[in-house]
């Protein structure tokens, strides 16, 4: 087989999961429960969040805004980010860098 298959958790529960980091691009696997949240930091390359199940509330810079399963946000490097879980059900999300940022940082 030439393809490579990467598994992510399939839960309820928080998860934070690495799943690839190729220079070409980083995907991560989160799923957090009402209230919980990731750290606010800043992007550190082009950040595509995609949403899988729920609703995902997050702040760039000064703006806040909620995102429903089925949209994919594009966060562009050197943004301030704030991603919570303030609604009921889980949401469920990947986050997709391009290029991993180990590469982003030596452009």
């Amino acid at each position: 087989m030439i393809e490579t298959v990467y598994a992510y958790t399939k839960t309820d529960e928080k998860v934070i999961e690495k799943l690839v980091g190729d220079d070409q691009v980083m995907i991560n696997h989160v799923v957090l429960g009402n209230g919980e949240a990731l750290p606010e930091h800043f992007s550190d390359s082009n950040v595509y969040l995609t949403i899988v199940r729920g609703i995902l509330s997050a702040t760039f810079g000064d703006q806040e805004a909620h995102y429903c399963q089925g949209a994919i946000v594009n966060v562009p490097a050197n943004t301030k980010m704030n991603i919570a879980n303030t609604h009921d059900e889980p949401v469920e999300f990947f986050i997709v860098k391009a290029p991993h940022p180990r590469v982003y940082k030596e452009q």
